[in-house]
């Protein structure tokens, strides 16, 4: 009997390592489809291994609301969607108009639809954005971390749940590194589009900005040291580089007040989001609010319960991973280091820091550019890192699938 039992149990290791190498040779070959199959495989593996656990242990859940992909956020999307922003009123102004504009294209104004199409569009987006990102990396850093960083992108466990479900971050994300795509290969005009649908994607949209600002400030150094030693034919041609950089970024600034103007025809008030934000989700912005999120939750833990200190270590690591992002991307690529610094402190800055901040901090795109960094180039112990964030992401699919709002 035992004799059976191990020979079974070698047997399926042998498959088991048969796969992975498989696996591993068929995503190394290093080639755009194959990371996208990879990644849609990886999608399916956590949404199935969702499913399944809740089938085992809360099957009345599942079967109650079978469209659990678009619950939370996705339910005032597709509401704005079909209604407009008459539904929910004032609340429904802190939710930016492209997601609800997208909904309402591809379903054809149909509210049946609307949940499904809501799902496919953020998981379209999440694939776009995976390939502008593998399109990125050799533009940032060494071609060979090129499907490190894909991997930490495909993996992220809170990333994962996010690009699965009917919520911005996949759309916010494809327009924003898909705008930096095209800037850094001086496809400007592709690049101010993508940045003004990223703005009406999430408001936090306009920080792209600072990626523009900062890359044409260092070039602009850069060009005046090289200066004394080109020729004047390749100092006029960086100056007109750098002109249409500019043009990109005035450009960009126009959609930034466009969608002002936008909120100001719609409810009469530019700034209404902000409003709305502070009175229901107590989120305002000061440098006192830095200082004293930076205290409550690095040292002391906050004052005012209800809180649920299991959260605390999270909140640490992913401030602890965006810093060490600030640091390992500073001689690199400084836009997208300052890009990561701004993020990190906009949100310290808000006066309530909750469940949503993991949330927020996974949509920092920069992060996966660090995190492939530090994967290896041994992708047997990648595989295992990227199994134990797998197995991570289907217990958070699992408590998403509840009805429980997790980030």
């Amino acid at each position: 009997m035992l004799r059976e039992l191990s020979s079974a149990y070698r047997t399926v290791e042998k498959r088991a390592q048969a796969l992975v190498r498989r696996a591993i040779h068929y995503y190394t070959k290093d080639t755009p489809l194959n990371t996208l199959v990879v990644y849609a495989v990886i999608k399916i593996i956590v949404l199935l291994g969702a499913i399944l656990v809740s089938l085992l242990y809360q099957p009345s859940e599942l079967f109650k609301n079978p469209a659990f992909l678009a619950n939370w956020d996705g339910i005032w999307y597709r509401a704005i969607a079909y209604q407009g922003y008459a539904y929910g009123y004032p609340n429904s102004a802190a939710f930016p108009p492209m997601y609800p504009l997208l909904i309402k294209i591809f379903s054809f104004n149909q509210p049946t639809l609307m949940p499904w199409v809501g799902v496919l569009i953020s998981n379209a987006f999440s694939f776009l954005g995976l390939y502008f990102l593998y399109k990125l990396v050799p533009l940032i850093v060494d071609e060979k971390y090129r499907l490190r960083v894909c991997f930490a992108y495909m993996v992220f466990p809170v990333l994962l749940v996010c690009n699965l479900v009917s919520y911005t971050e996949p759309i916010f994300l494809a327009f924003t590194i898909g705008a930096y795509y095209y800037w850094k290969r001086g496809k400007f005009g592709y690049a101010a589009l993508l940045a003004i649908f990223s703005i009406f994607t999430r408001q936090l949209g306009a920080l792209i900005l600072v990626i523009f600002l900062v890359d044409v400030l260092y070039a602009y150094v850069s060009h005046r040291e090289q200066s004394r030693v080109t020729r004047e034919r390749s100092v006029t041609r960086e100056q007109s580089r750098i002109n249409r950089e500019l043009a990109v970024i005035a450009i960009t600034c126009v959609g930034l007040a466009m969608l002002y103007l936008f909120y100001l025809y719609r409810f009469g008030n530019p700034f209404i989001v902000s409003k709305v934000d502070a009175a229901n989700w107590k989120a305002s912005f000061s440098v006192t609010n830095l200082f004293n999120n930076l205290r409550t939750y690095g040292f002391q833990g906050p004052s005012s319960p209800p809180f649920n200190y299991i959260i605390l270590p999270i909140y640490l690591i992913d401030t602890l991973l965006v810093v060490a992002t600030i640091l390992a991307l500073l001689k690199r690529d400084v836009a997208l280091s300052t890009y990561s610094f701004v993020s990190l402190a906009i949100f310290l800055s808000m006066t309530s820091v909750g469940n949503s901040f993991v949330r927020y901090v996974a949509g920092i795109f920069p992060l996966y550019l660090f995190l492939g960094l530090l994967l290896s180039d041994n992708w047997h112990k990648n595989i295992v890192i990227g199994i134990i964030a797998i197995v991570i992401a289907i217990q958070n699919m699992f408590i998403w699938i509840s009805g429980a709002w997790l980030y």
